[in-house]
């Protein structure tokens, strides 16, 4: 199972500077994001790798340097939102994911085709609302028809404070929508904010999932805003609710800040059976940081990765 890196982490930073930095690191794979733009600390972020700016040229290098360089490209993230108001919108959102699965078709290397991972955009309770499910069972339904034809997986991601932000959504959205194409991209932190175990939510949704990430957090109960010491000066702050109805409050953070067990968790998806990449994934909250370096924070990141590959007995092939 190899050691991957997700280019969200890195929204400045062009292809032509991030495969020869992340290589040399020691990351075995890259999952590359072709967004247009983030919105990071209150301001909007152009993307170095959006999708509308890579000239065939570049697509040809991109496969190139991750040949030359025995890298893996387990996935395409495409991220659009499938929930509005706006008709017009939601159109350019789907030709916006159609293109990234053509990309995934287009960077296939050896015949190994990345995922397209997307989440649904919207918000928590927005399956109350039978209009937002339409939206995302068919929008999802459409592409992962689209991409079967050319051996694709949309892959969706639950997100906290999302429609798709628990194991059981999760599970209905893969029912609901019954395509062999459409995947969870299973990211374990959104499950880790809402105070839920990870023995259950890996032990249910990882054998629902055709890609993963991992990041690294602290949560707790909100109110508790006297003891400043537990924020990450600069980083972001997010709030959810509890298995109990409770508040709570969180911090996506950068590899060792937090307390994930990232060693427990990969025997958990190994005994699942899972083995494709796993990439790290650094939220916007941590970029909005003042000091947030890309290229150093991935350095870091990969140690503590590396830690945790050995301390759980896992080859990093």
């Amino acid at each position: 199972m190899r050691i991957a890196y997700n280019t969200w982490s890195m929204a400045t930073v062009p292809y032509s500077t991030f495969i020869p930095a992340l290589a040399e690191i020691g990351f075995g794979a890259i999952a590359i994001s072709v967004v247009p733009g983030y919105g990071i600390g209150g301001k909007r972020v152009e993307n170095a790798g959006a999708l509308e700016n890579l000239s065939a040229e570049d697509r040809r290098r991109i496969k190139a340097e991750f040949v030359a360089r025995d890298l893996k490209l387990p996935s395409i993230i495409g991220n659009q939102s499938l929930v509005g108001d706006d008709p017009d919108a939601r159109r350019q959102a789907m030709h916006r994911l159609r293109q990234a699965i053509d990309l995934c078709v287009e960077l296939a290397i050896n015949s190994e085709v990345p995922t397209m991972n997307t989440g649904t955009g919207g918000k928590s309770g927005d399956l109350e609302d039978p209009r937002s499910v339409a939206m995302i069972v068919d929008g999802l339904g459409e592409l992962a028809e689209y991409a079967a034809r050319s051996g694709v997986a949309v892959c969706v991601e639950p997100h906290v404070n999302a429609p798709i932000d628990s194991i059981e959504r999760s599970e209905w959205l893969v029912q609901a929508v019954s395509s062999p194409a459409l995947r969870l991209d299973f990211d374990v932190s959104h499950f880790e904010v809402q105070g839920i175990p990870m023995d259950e939510s890996v032990g249910r949704l990882v054998k629902l999932s055709g890609a993963a990430e991992v990041k690294d957090q602290l949560w707790r109960a909100a109110g508790n805003g006297a003891d400043d010491t537990w924020y990450v000066p600069g980083n972001g702050v997010g709030h959810a609710t509890g298995p109990d109805g409770g508040e709570l409050e969180f911090q996506f953070l950068l590899g060792g800040e937090g307390n994930f067990d990232l060693a427990r968790y990969l025997q958990l998806v190994v005994a699942q059976g899972f083995s494709a990449p796993i990439a790290f994934e650094a939220s916007v909250q941590c970029q909005a940081r003042p000091d947030y370096d890309a290229i150093a924070s991935a350095r870091s990141i990969y140690r503590w990765m590396a830690d945790a590959w050995q301390k759980a007995g896992i080859p990093a092939d």
